[in-house]
């Protein structure tokens, strides 16, 4: 396969796999389901103009790789300063403690749920 071949899906595979996400912690990021995240992936379905920035993001990869691309997903920090490789680590730490918290708002509500 040459590099202006690989396709849109096997990107976003290739990206995610490199940030080391799983679909289903993609999907739940992102807010659709993994099976729809597998369909990007598989080349079934592409995903929606609005949904394509959050991916971008989501995965540290510019928006013009993801829809155009070369084989090998950018090497993350290699053009960046540290304070722009801290703001990222800060807003993917800011991510995850979001994800936290929706899990904990989650199993509170079914802890309620079950009580009554």
């Amino acid at each position: 396969m040459t590099m202006d071949k690989v396709l849109f899906g096997e990107r976003v595979k290739n990206a995610r796999e490199a940030s080391g996400m799983s679909r289903k912690e993609m999907a739940s990021r992102i807010g659709v389901k993994s099976s729809t995240v597998s369909k990007w992936e598989s080349g079934k379905e592409d995903p929606r103009a609005n949904r394509l920035q959050m991916v971008a993001s989501l995965l540290n990869v510019p928006l013009l790789w993801l829809l155009a691309g070369s084989q090998q997903v950018p090497v993350h920090g290699a053009n960046q300063t540290t304070e722009e490789l801290l703001q990222h680590k800060l807003a993917e730490v800011n991510a995850r403690m979001r994800d936290l918290q929706n899990s904990i708002d989650d199993l509170d509500t079914l802890v309620r749920d079950d009580s009554k």
